[in-house]
């Protein structure tokens, strides 16, 4: 069975203090559901591109809408989301620890991951921890789509190329990363949704405004969002990993000790190889 993550970042302009990147995973039918509905409720709103920041200043489709209007569409929006797809998660970088990260001693040849490919790194390993864990009776693969356009995608596919290549159990369960927009894309909109949304609950952005109704998102969420700080432990692990690689030293897939604590069921590390 083939399953489908869909990633977006936000924060991450010259200057953010915080980065985040976050998504959600599904299979085929699971994302059905969710573009059926989704595409519904768009056409109730007559909305035709989702973005979240436009949600917020009122820009496109989003022009003239009272606050009241607003939280009604992100309710729905973030309900149909909790009641269709399989797990979401965020990641989150700060940049004062970034920059202690590259701070760090780099040998010529071990290369530093930018922010970006960090985040997407710890999106990918929880999404894949999530799809290795449901009950099904052949092998899982995991497809991942990113929203188009950033300057350090490529950085992002480099990384998830590399790990393909040299480890044979990744060759089977990792189904490919493309790239794509939100015109075009539906699912990239919840991606979108998340990553605004907490991006600005860790910055501190004031909410929209006050529900005057109890939120049917707050009734249907089912705990399966999954919050990643990733510290300077994580980064440190990252950097010694990258020194070793540039050595010529074992690969050894650092989900488990520096991502996130349920990263440890399925994989571990052992001479080298990713299992």
């Amino acid at each position: 069975m083939v399953f489908t993550a869909y990633l977006d970042e936000s924060g991450t302009h010259a200057g953010a203090p915080i980065s985040a990147m976050a998504g959600f995973v599904g299979d085929a039918r699971q994302w059905r559901k969710f573009e059926k509905r989704v595409g519904k409720l768009f056409k109730r709103f007559r909305v035709n591109l989702f973005h979240a920041i436009d949600v917020r200043r009122g820009h496109k489709d989003f022009e003239g809408w009272t606050v009241d209007r607003k939280i009604e569409f992100h309710d729905e929006f973030q309900h149909i989301i909790n009641e269709t797809l399989e797990s979401g998660v965020v990641s989150f970088i700060r940049d004062e620890d970034y920059k202690y990260y590259l701070s760090l001693n780099w040998p010529r040849k071990a290369r530093r991951d930018s922010k970006y490919t960090i985040m997407f790194r710890a999106c990918l390993a929880q999404t894949i921890d999530v799809v290795g864990h449901i009950p099904q009776t052949t092998e899982p693969r995991l497809h991942v789509v990113v929203e188009a356009g950033h300057k350090n995608s490529e950085d992002a596919r480099r990384n998830y190329e590399w790990v393909q290549d040299r480890i044979i159990q990744a060759r089977r369960a990792l189904a490919g990363l493309t790239f794509s927009n939100k015109q075009d894309c539906l699912p990239l909109a919840a991606a979108d949704l998340f990553a605004y949304t907490a991006w600005g609950e860790k910055v501190g952005q004031k909410p929209l405004g006050i529900a005057k109704k109890p939120n049917k998102s707050e009734a249907s969420y089912r705990a399966n969002m999954f919050w990643i700080d990733i510290n300077r432990d994580t980064l440190n692990g990252l950097h010694e990993q990258a020194i070793r690689i540039a050595g010529g030293g074992p690969f050894r897939p650092l989900w488990r000790s520096y991502f996130h604590e349920s990263l440890q069921k399925i994989f571990r590390e052992a001479e080298g190889d990713w299992v």
